[in-house]
Protein backbone atom coordinates (compact mmCIF):
# COMPACT_ATOMS: atom_id res chain seq x y z
CA UNK A 1 0.00 0.00 0.00
CA UNK A 2 1.52 3.23 -1.15
CA UNK A 3 1.86 6.15 1.97
CA UNK A 4 0.78 9.76 1.13
CA UNK A 5 2.73 12.66 2.56
CA UNK A 6 2.28 15.44 4.02
CA UNK A 7 3.03 17.15 0.50
CA UNK A 8 0.07 14.99 -1.04
CA UNK A 9 -1.85 15.45 1.58
CA UNK A 10 -1.67 19.00 1.29
CA UNK A 11 -1.84 19.19 -2.59
CA UNK A 12 -5.27 17.11 -2.36
CA UNK A 13 -6.90 19.24 0.46
CA UNK A 14 -5.65 22.97 -1.50
CA UNK A 15 -7.27 21.21 -4.86
CA UNK A 16 -10.93 20.43 -2.60
CA UNK A 17 -10.96 24.12 -1.53
CA UNK A 18 -10.09 25.81 -4.75
CA UNK A 19 -13.28 24.03 -6.46
CA UNK A 20 -15.44 24.65 -3.26
CA UNK A 21 -14.11 28.20 -3.55
CA UNK A 22 -14.64 28.20 -7.49
CA UNK A 23 -17.92 26.87 -6.89
CA UNK A 24 -18.96 29.44 -4.15
CA UNK A 25 -18.11 32.32 -6.32
CA UNK A 26 -20.01 31.06 -9.56
CA UNK A 27 -23.25 30.44 -7.43
CA UNK A 28 -22.82 34.22 -5.77
CA UNK A 29 -21.98 35.66 -8.94
CA UNK A 30 -25.75 33.63 -10.85
CA UNK A 31 -27.45 35.54 -7.72
CA UNK A 32 -26.48 38.62 -8.67
CA UNK A 33 -26.64 38.70 -12.18
CA UNK A 34 -30.35 37.67 -11.89
CA UNK A 35 -29.87 33.88 -13.62
CA UNK A 36 -30.94 32.24 -10.79
CA UNK A 37 -34.10 29.87 -10.63
CA UNK A 38 -35.89 32.85 -9.03
CA UNK A 39 -39.50 33.93 -10.63
CA UNK A 40 -39.40 36.87 -12.67
CA UNK A 41 -42.11 39.62 -11.94
CA UNK A 42 -43.40 39.70 -15.53
CA UNK A 43 -44.35 36.39 -15.01
CA UNK A 44 -45.15 35.55 -11.90
CA UNK A 45 -47.70 32.94 -11.11
CA UNK A 46 -49.58 33.34 -7.64
CA UNK A 47 -52.46 30.94 -6.17
CA UNK A 48 -55.23 33.16 -5.16
CA UNK A 49 -57.54 30.24 -3.90
CA UNK A 50 -57.44 26.49 -3.51
CA UNK A 51 -60.93 24.73 -3.02
CA UNK A 52 -60.83 20.94 -2.52
CA UNK A 53 -63.87 19.35 -3.92
CA UNK A 54 -62.79 15.69 -3.10
CA UNK A 55 -59.41 13.56 -1.92
CA UNK A 56 -57.68 13.85 -5.25
CA UNK A 57 -59.66 16.83 -7.05
CA UNK A 58 -59.03 20.37 -6.77
CA UNK A 59 -60.44 23.72 -7.65
CA UNK A 60 -57.39 26.28 -8.15
CA UNK A 61 -58.35 30.24 -8.53
CA UNK A 62 -54.44 31.17 -9.98
CA UNK A 63 -53.09 34.76 -11.55
CA UNK A 64 -50.97 34.74 -14.08
CA UNK A 65 -49.35 37.79 -16.79
CA UNK A 66 -52.85 40.20 -15.47
CA UNK A 67 -55.05 37.13 -15.78
CA UNK A 68 -57.28 35.11 -13.23
CA UNK A 69 -57.68 31.43 -14.46
CA UNK A 70 -60.15 29.13 -12.97
CA UNK A 71 -58.45 25.52 -13.14
CA UNK A 72 -60.06 21.74 -12.13
CA UNK A 73 -57.36 19.53 -11.20
CA UNK A 74 -57.31 15.78 -10.94
CA UNK A 75 -54.91 13.23 -11.11
CA UNK A 76 -55.30 12.79 -15.17
CA UNK A 77 -55.45 15.89 -16.04
CA UNK A 78 -55.61 20.18 -15.24
CA UNK A 79 -58.42 21.69 -17.25
CA UNK A 80 -58.84 25.66 -17.88
CA UNK A 81 -62.50 26.32 -16.80
CA UNK A 82 -62.79 29.86 -16.94
CA UNK A 83 -60.50 33.39 -17.39
CA UNK A 84 -60.86 36.80 -16.69
CA UNK A 85 -58.66 39.78 -17.11
CA UNK A 86 -57.66 42.04 -13.82
CA UNK A 87 -59.78 44.70 -15.31
CA UNK A 88 -63.23 42.86 -15.03
CA UNK A 89 -62.05 41.42 -11.61
CA UNK A 90 -60.98 44.95 -10.60
CA UNK A 91 -64.33 46.28 -11.79
CA UNK A 92 -66.17 43.25 -9.86
CA UNK A 93 -64.45 44.61 -6.72
CA UNK A 94 -65.27 47.59 -7.19
CA UNK A 95 -68.77 46.63 -7.36
CA UNK A 96 -69.04 45.02 -4.56
CA UNK A 97 -69.14 41.61 -6.24
CA UNK A 98 -72.52 42.64 -7.81
CA UNK A 99 -73.12 42.04 -11.17
CA UNK A 100 -75.02 44.65 -13.40
CA UNK A 101 -77.30 42.30 -16.52
CA UNK A 102 -74.53 43.23 -18.81
CA UNK A 103 -72.19 41.88 -17.15
CA UNK A 104 -73.92 38.72 -17.04
CA UNK A 105 -72.87 35.39 -18.70
CA UNK A 106 -73.94 34.96 -21.97
CA UNK A 107 -73.32 32.00 -24.76
CA UNK A 108 -70.62 34.09 -26.30
CA UNK A 109 -68.68 35.12 -23.25
CA UNK A 110 -67.87 31.92 -21.84
CA UNK A 111 -65.05 31.80 -19.55
CA UNK A 112 -64.95 35.86 -19.08
CA UNK A 113 -67.25 36.44 -15.76
CA UNK A 114 -65.23 37.99 -12.81
CA UNK A 115 -65.43 36.38 -9.93
CA UNK A 116 -66.88 38.02 -6.90
CA UNK A 117 -64.99 38.66 -3.46
CA UNK A 118 -66.17 37.38 -0.47
CA UNK A 119 -65.92 33.74 1.54
CA UNK A 120 -68.54 32.58 -1.46
CA UNK A 121 -66.00 33.30 -3.93
CA UNK A 122 -65.54 29.52 -5.56
CA UNK A 123 -69.36 28.85 -4.63
CA UNK A 124 -70.62 31.28 -7.49
CA UNK A 125 -67.94 30.48 -9.41
CA UNK A 126 -69.08 26.92 -9.58
CA UNK A 127 -72.66 28.24 -9.80
CA UNK A 128 -71.65 30.45 -12.87
CA UNK A 129 -70.29 27.75 -14.44
CA UNK A 130 -73.12 25.41 -14.23
CA UNK A 131 -75.26 27.73 -15.44
CA UNK A 132 -73.83 28.19 -18.40
CA UNK A 133 -73.94 24.68 -18.91
CA UNK A 134 -77.46 24.58 -18.47
CA UNK A 135 -77.76 27.06 -21.62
Amino acid sequence: MLETGWSEWLSMMTSLVVVIALLAITLFSLKKLGLSNSKSTANSLHIIQMHNLGPRQRLILVSINGEQLLLGATPQAINCLGNWSDDQVQTASSLGGAQTEAEQPTEGQAGEVPPADGPGKFQQLLKQIHDRKKT
